[in-house]
């Protein structure tokens, strides 16, 4: 397991990140040292945790399944809770190949293939929601939600993002999920010509970010999905088409999460000393596009924190340990 690891995930070490007069930003460059540790970290088996009755649905390229590893294990260290794991394929990896490497994980992973989310978007009737899905990344993110939380209580968890506490008491009961709820923003990142035509309220803060949705049943009516969609087909590699849509469905018919749920702010991209997830009471943060060196320096955190923990808690027990025969040869 850990070496399907290694071999996996590995990256060469870069010695130009260690020149100090390189020009290359101090946050950047702690990040793709981070990035490096990480890739050679390998993550061992871990102990099973009671289930939650919900889907954590993800999807993820071969590039970035380091990312994807540290948003799991994130999850892990912080939810007392484990739901049933899907991980959608984009087709540039198989089944086979993932579950080596992801053999960590202590219940058994669903890959749901492309083709499976096509087929399945065609069989609820929306032809061009799979055609979308078909083209765009961002289109198979849409149809894997719309077509899973039909089935079942689905969390989308986007791949670039760390869990810090235990979200269930912001999440709520996975029974009543009907209504779909996204997160906040304080940017506007939608596609202003299809926000105008369907649903201008997505203009209007609070702004949405699809990073996390909740859903249990339709995203929102048929119609309205299917014509969002058509005019989505044309950009299939901007993301802000797929945004809009999941702002609209929340702005419409659904609900925005607290802010607590996820930070989504960049003002700390640059900086030497990044924000504090813990310390400022947010349960995740989303990594988005630029800030993804933030992203393996906040891992690395988590990596050290629990060693430091598990260490802690290694030498308290030998202490208690060391008591115990005492006590047992005085008396």
């Amino acid at each position: 397991m850990r070496g399907a690891q290694r071999k996996a995930l590995a990256r060469r070490f870069a010695p130009g990140l260690l020149q100090p007069f390189s020009g290359m930003n101090i946050s950047v460059r702690l990040g793709e040292i981070a990035h490096t540790i990480l890739s050679r970290w390998p993550i061992p088996a871990q102990p099973a945790k009671p289930i939650a009755h919900f889907c954590y649905l993800t999807m993820c390229n071969r590039e970035n399944w380091l990312m994807l590893r540290e948003n799991l294990f994130s999850s892990y260290l912080s939810w007392n809770l484990l739901p049933e794991l899907s991980v959608v394929s984009d087709s540039s990896w198989k089944a086979g190949e993932f579950a080596e490497v992801f053999a960590w994980w202590p219940t058994p992973i669903r890959v749901l293939t492309r083709q499976e989310i096509c087929t399945e978007a065609c069989s609820a009737g929306f032809p061009e929601l799979a055609e979308y899905a078909r083209e765009s990344p961002y289109g198979l993110k849409l149809a894997a939600i719309v077509t899973q939380a039909k089935k079942q209580p689905v969390l989308w968890v986007d791949a670039d993002i760390l869990w810090f506490r235990d979200p269930a008491s912001l999440l709520g009961d996975p029974l009543l999920w009907e209504k779909p709820r996204a997160l906040r923003e304080s940017n506007c990142h939608q596609r202003r010509d299809m926000a105008l035509l369907h649903s201008p309220d997505v203009l209007d803060p609070p702004f949405v970010n699809s990073g996390i949705v909740a859903l249990h049943g339709k995203l929102m009516a048929s119609e309205l999905l299917c014509s969002m969609v058509r005019a989505a087909l044309p950009y299939p590699h901007d993301s802000s088409c797929e945004q809009t849509i999941i702002a609209a469905a929340a702005k419409l018919s659904g609900e925005i999460f607290s802010e607590r749920l996820s930070l989504v702010e960049f003002d700390d991209v640059h900086r030497f000393r990044s924000r504090n997830m813990r310390t400022e009471g947010y349960y995740s943060r989303h990594y988005v596009n630029w800030m993804r060196h933030l992203f393996y320096r906040d891992a690395l955190k988590l990596h050290l924190r629990r060693l430091l923990t598990s260490g802690d808690c290694a030498a308290r027990k030998q202490r208690d340990s060391a008591k115990l025969r005492k006590l047992g040869a005085l008396r």
